[in-house]
């Protein structure tokens, strides 16, 4: 299932996000979706912190209250990793969606066909990220496990992998470091740091000279040797991220 939240503080506003997506539900029954609304962002921080995120967020900027941008760094730092699509009137928040890693910026007025596009890019990622499951040899049996689930894995002890997972789970994998890499890299997002660590670029928050912040909360110490690699390989992806995000209409 996929589920998507629509934020919005205008009644019009909110029923043309849900027109949209009924069209869009249409169009593709092949997807299960299910949608949830909420009038302010307050409603929706709340709704996520008792009962986790959604795969895909519909977010309008100016709300009362809040802005959609501050909302979406609070709910980054809650751990969300949802797919924001940005539904506004200026483009004058452009960065601010781009650092919280927004995958699309709209700006109103806008042609149907792009937020039926930007809708189409996410889930068919989303469909094909979790068809993507791997079988893991651990310390208790086997497991079996989405690449889009693990935020990093780690040497421990006896060579153990330790597999740290964006849910908070940690498993023991009986394989090395390169040898787990070889199946977590049919996610394009995952990246070699040393010889021990398995990095999801995806859930990496902040990079300093000698510790990683996930986030997930957790961070890591790896070799001052491996930070010049590792930063580029971060600011590839996140202009990545920002040339998928900002297609915003000439003036």
């Amino acid at each position: 299932m996929i589920r998507i939240a629509i934020c919005d503080d205008e009644l019009q506003e909110l029923d043309r996000s849900h027109s949209y997506l009924a069209a869009y539900m249409q169009k593709h029954p092949q997807y299960e979706i299910k949608v949830h609304s909420f009038s302010a962002p307050l409603e929706l921080l709340s709704f996520v912190t008792e009962h986790g995120g959604f795969d895909i967020l519909l977010l309008d900027i100016f709300m009362a209250g809040m802005l959609g941008t501050y909302a979406a760094r609070e709910l980054r730092q809650l751990g969300d990793n949802s797919e924001i699509i940005f539904i506004t009137t200026s483009r004058d928040h452009a960065i601010e969606a781009f650092e919280v890693e927004a995958a699309q910026y709209l700006v109103k007025p806008f042609a149907e066909a792009r937020i039926y596009a930007a809708l189409d890019k996410i889930i068919q990622r989303i469909d094909r990220e979790r068809r993507v499951i791997v079988t893991l040899k651990t310390s208790e049996g086997i497991t079996r496990i989405a690449p889009r689930d693990v935020a990093f894995t780690e040497t421990g002890r006896n060579n153990y992998q330790i597999v740290h997972t964006i849910q908070g789970k940690k498993i023991e994998v009986r394989m090395t470091a390169s040898e787990l890499f070889e199946l977590l890299s049919q996610n394009k997002f995952f990246v070699r740091c040393g010889a021990s660590l398995n990095l999801n670029l995806k859930y990496i928050r902040q990079i300093s000279k000698n510790t990683i912040t996930f986030d997930t909360g957790e961070y890591i110490t790896y070799p001052y040797r491996s930070y010049q690699k590792l930063k580029e390989e971060f600011l590839r992806f996140q202009c990545s991220q920002r040339n998928n995000m900002c297609q915003l209409p000439l003036k």
